[in-house]
């Protein structure tokens, strides 16, 4: 998942804390056909959208991780460039200060390759619950900026994020577990944890998926002819390839965009947490992965601790005024 998160107020190590902290008991209400009903379809598409991922990713098969991920992170770019130039924004697009495009571009580099590559060894399933550690990793990272301990909720969310880890693998655990992919997944999560403190310390306030997007591509195709083998993706694998640019990388962070400029940002962001079982629910619906009870308790337990481990936040500062993006 490729996330645009939310730019610092003067707290600016806090705001994940502050958006995550707050979303029990949030809610988007509205009547029908109201602002609050299209920002729940634009957050409800971005999600869908990030939860393609695993199962587009499983689609594109034996293909070489870095390949995938460089030949869809440039369509992903060109999409936005188009998108960009048809609004006269072209320039604005082309103009993002190259720093943060090398850091954008190598977290979002980093985490997919990762992902893809844990895939590809424990299952399309499993890798996804790995994954879902990223809340949890937030948490500790937001709590070591801060230079205090985790709170005991903050703990126990922890807790709960790597059980749900061991519930999900508990199959594997008989003999075949892969520790090397298990290792993959859990550098996926760090990674993209430490890209969103990153982003959130960051003060930009344009868009820079897109424009990172083709850095990132190049970077991935050289790590591609570098050190892996040559490969040349069947047709069904390309059209995989292409949804992966368009879809996740780049609508997904558009609609998601949007939707934080239109309503509350740390409400929207509650329907983040739905992410991996609706990844599960694609990946069943299309046979692509192993969805077994083990698999859905495990990402049940990682949402749980998503959200416990940040909600002892929320009583921390309860009058703090929210950030928007």
């Amino acid at each position: 998942m490729t996330a645009t998160f939310a730019t610092p107020t003067r707290q600016s190590a806090d705001i994940h804390l502050r958006w995550i902290g707050r979303l029990v008991g949030m809610k988007l209400t509205g009547t029908s056909g109201g602002p609050q009903t299209k920002t729940l379809g634009l957050v409800s598409g971005a999600v869908v959208l990030w939860a393609s991922w695993p199962a587009l990713a499983t689609a594109v098969g034996p293909a070489p991780p870095f390949l995938t991920l460089g030949a869809s992170a440039l369509i992903g770019f060109l999409f936005s460039l188009l998108l960009a130039a048809r609004k006269g924004a072209a320039h604005t697009f082309l103009s993002l200060p190259f720093k943060t495009m090398v850091f954008v571009a190598l977290g979002l580099m980093g985490n997919n390759a990762f992902y893809i590559a844990a895939i590809g060894r424990i299952g399309p399933a499993e890798a996804n619950v790995v994954h879902y550690l990223w809340p949890v990793f937030l948490v500790l990272l937001a709590s070591m900026l801060q230079q205090r301990l985790p709170s005991l909720l903050q703990a126990l969310g922890v807790a709960f994020g790597f059980m749900g880890v061991a519930v999900a693998l508990y199959p594997q655990m008989a003999g075949s577990l892969d520790g090397i992919g298990v290792l993959l997944g859990v550098c996926g999560a760090l990674t993209f944890a430490v890209y969103s403190v990153g982003r959130s310390l960051a003060r930009i306030e344009t868009n820079v998926v897109g424009p990172s997007l083709g850095l990132a591509g190049l970077a991935a195709l050289s790590a591609h002819f570098a050190i892996e083998p040559a490969y040349w993706p069947s047709a069904t694998e390309w059209l995989a390839i292409v949804l992966m640019g368009i879809g996740p990388f780049t609508v997904a962070n558009m609609l998601w965009d949007k939707a934080t400029r239109s309503g509350s940002a740390a409400a929207i962001s509650s329907f983040a947490f739905l992410t991996p079982l609706v990844a599960m629910g694609l990946l069943a619906a299309f046979g692509l992965g192993n969805v077994t009870s083990n698999t859905i308790v495990g990402a049940l337990f990682a949402i749980a601790g998503a959200l416990l481990s940040s909600t002892s936040r929320r009583s921390a500062t309860p009058g703090q005024r929210e950030g928007k993006d």
